[in-house]
């Protein structure tokens, strides 16, 4: 158990400032839009079913949904918007709260080594304001697995090396750490895949490095330890599968990983408006995919160069346990390895005058670092395809290390020193507060907006328990949301595991759609979905169902191009259509509703509409 400090005041104001940093404030502001939409939409139709449900049955019909990651976030956000607190506020207090954990646990990584209490606060603060953390909000559980590492191995340490080891565990002691330690596993594995795995890896590594060190606790290590902790991560994983059906998500080429592995100049300098003071100091510098392989979120959160540094020193000069310094090291030194991803990049950058994309072919990279042996072939490490986020846990690594110095043993040049890297780390790694906190609070008020400017009324358009289908159908984040408010049966999706999934699935006419486009057959097909009562409505939108989960109010731009499917519908006679600002829906005539029942409009929609072959859309 990790105890609240005497320093409480302190205690409770570096927590509510890291909070701030990471944008979790419940009826202030939110950390994200996309991903608390995203997130609530399971948390509601969670709760339209039960509060003990851990399926989505509201969209990716036919069959309930189960949320590909991050069921550790979804499921207690239900739990506080059943208490009546509005989803926005509910995901931020959500985050909040594993948030805080995370927080006292970092503060409890440095009691464990013996840290004094205040500067314990101080490493906590200064882990809780890495950008691996804040930098990922938009990326919801990434962002809330990255935070809790020292949740997850802070159990390890104490399963590992306890303060006061038993050589031969009790019954007690093994049932305790059993179930306690699964707990941490389970969290762990629903909450996010890339961080469980940095946690299995990293603390196997420790684990190791542990027992080649340590000859007396070998024995504990083998017969207690060892088996307590491979249990917990291959039960909580056998969990996970079972959860989702399947034992792995579908992997990707090795130049995914490639495209999205750290380049080393992301390390050593900060890209321009994400952190204050390297800004102020002209030390950053301009990015964008037009000239890095990979998206922005690889070079926005991976500058690291100030805990690396500090971790160095620490190293050498550091007190303490060198079985344990060496842990962290190789743990440390793992991360960093597999975020260069298959290829070593050193401000590896797009040929000038050719279209490629975010994915690097090997020709473009300095050489090759071996990694790709782990990335092809072994479970697991074939589904961290954004290589880049490794390094988190290389940050982890880095940040225990100086955590370790700071403990002093007996030198007040070592905990000072340690205590100002410490400092100068959360400094340099904080964003504009100002600018930051501005959009957090803009990110609550779109999610109020949107709920009461759509989904309020699409009330009007769509009923309970109704089947929907959001045509043409994309990535479409939306509609999570959306179908859980209104407690309507969608077969969209959004998240791209979630899609591929939901799609297996699909009747065979809305199967047919192509993504995100318009052809020839496009009414006819719309017609046939309604006719053979596979969907009780059609939503036509005018706007991006991703992207307008991201930004809202979203501009309307689908409106021309839906515009010859509309006109093909209205003169078919068969359907009512009702035009809204940002969307049209289209139904049956009630007329025609008994006939769709029987199947028997079906050869008629085929019969009269065959010449909708001959509409032209616009792409």
């Amino acid at each position: 158990m990790v105890k609240i400090p005497k320093h409480s005041l302190a205690f409770i104001a570096a927590l509510l400032f890291t909070l701030t940093v990471n944008g979790v404030i419940p009826f202030f502001a939110a950390p994200t839009l996309g991903q608390a939409l995203w997130t609530t939409g399971f948390s509601l139709s969670f709760l339209n079913e039960s509060v003990f449900s851990i399926y989505a049955q509201n969209f990716g019909a036919p069959e309930p949904a189960a949320i590909a990651f991050g069921l550790a976030g979804a499921w207690p956000a239900a739990c506080f918007i059943k208490s009546g607190l509005h989803p926005v506020e509910a995901y931020s207090l959500m985050a909040a709260l594993w948030l805080s954990i995370a927080f006292v646990s970092a503060y409890g990584i440095g009691r464990y080594f013996s840290v004094r209490p205040l500067f314990s606060i101080l490493g906590a603060v200064a882990w809780m304001t890495m950008p691996m953390i804040w930098g990922h909000a938009s990326y919801s559980m990434l962002s809330l697995g990255i935070g809790l590492l020292p949740f997850y191995f802070l159990a390890a340490l104490n399963l590992f090396a306890p303060r006061t080891p038993e050589q031969v565990p009790g019954k007690r002691t093994v049932v305790k750490w059993l179930t306690c330690y699964w707990a941490v596993c389970l969290v762990s594995v629903f909450m996010d895949g890339y961080t469980f795995m940095m946690f299995a890896a990293g603390s196997s590594l420790l684990g190791a490095i542990l027992f080649a060190g340590d000859a007396p606790c070998r024995r504990r290590l083998a017969s207690f330890a060892f088996p307590v902790h491979f249990f917990g991560l291959g039960a909580s994983y056998l969990l996970y599968a079972l959860y989702i059906g399947k034992l792995q998500f579908d992997t990707v080429s090795i130049d995914f990983f490639r495209g999205w592995g750290l380049d080393v100049s992301f390390l050593l300098i900060p890209t321009r408006g994400m952190h204050w003071l390297p800004d102020l100091l002209g030390w950053s510098v301009f990015r964008s995919d037009d000239i890095f392989f990979g998206d922005a979120s690889v070079w926005t959160t991976s500058f690291a160069i100030p805990v690396i540094a500090g971790s160095i020193w620490a190293a050498i000069y550091g007190p303490g346990s060198k079985k344990i310094t060496a842990g962290f090291v190789v743990v440390m030194a793992f991360g960093f390895y597999m975020a260069l991803g298959p290829s070593l990049k050193v401000n590896s950058v797009k040929p000038e005058g050719e279209a490629i994309g975010a994915k690097m072919p090997e020709k473009y990279a300095v050489g090759p670092t071996g990694s790709a042996l782990l990335s092809e072939n072994l479970p697991g490490f074939k589904g961290m395809r954004a290589s880049y986020r490794w390094g988190a846990l290389g940050v982890f690594g880095a940040w225990i290390l100086i955590v370790l110095a700071m403990s002093g043993g007996g030198r007040k040049s070592i905990l000072y020193g340690a205590a100002a890297a410490m400092a100068a780390i959360a400094m340099l790694n904080l964003p504009n507060l100002n600018n930051h906190l501005q959009t957090c609070i803009h990110n609550r008020e779109m999610f109020l907006d949107l709920d009461s400017n759509l989904a309020e009324e699409m009330k009007e358009v769509v009923f309970p328990q109704e089947k929907v289908a959001f045509l043409p159908w994309r990535n479409d984040f939306l509609v999570n949301y959306l179908a859980s408010r209104l407690n309507v049966v969608a077969y969209n999706i959004g998240g791209d595991k979630n899609l591929a999934e939901a799609r297996s699935h699909w009747p065979k006419t809305m199967s047919q759609f192509p993504m995100g486009k318009m052809n020839s057959r496009f009414a006819n097909r719309t017609l046939l979905l309604l006719a053979r009562n596979e969907a009780d409505v059609v939503i036509l939108p005018y706007i991006d169902m991703l992207w307008a989960a991201h930004r809202w109010p979203y501009p309307v731009e689908f409106r021309d191009q839906l515009a010859p499917a509309l006109a093909g519908l209205q003169r078919s006679g068969f359907v009512n259509l009702d035009d809204r600002e940002f969307y049209a829906s289209v139904r049956l005539k009630p007329e025609f509703k008994s006939l769709a029942a029987r199947r028997s409009i079906e050869s008629i929609v085929k019969i009269r509409h065959s010449d909708n072959k001959n509409i032209k859309y616009s792409r």
